[in-house]
């Protein structure tokens, strides 16, 4: 499945396939989008998982 992008610099159809961006696009290292599509997560901003919460075992009374 093909990712668009919305070029700021287009105005009559700002809608753009991510590969020809990638190509053509003199601005692609400025553009904010084109920027958020290939932003790699850090491992610092990762959520740590949780640890289950501890059982709760019932008595017999």
């Amino acid at each position: 499945m093909p990712e668009y992008i919305v070029c700021r610099k287009k105005r009559n159809n700002p809608r753009m396939d991510v590969r020809i961006c990638e190509k053509r696009c003199p601005l692609k290292e400025e553009c904010k989008d084109f920027q958020a599509l290939h932003e790699i997560p850090s491992p610092q901003n990762e959520i740590a998982p949780t640890p289950p919460p501890p059982s709760v075992e019932l008595e017999a009374a």
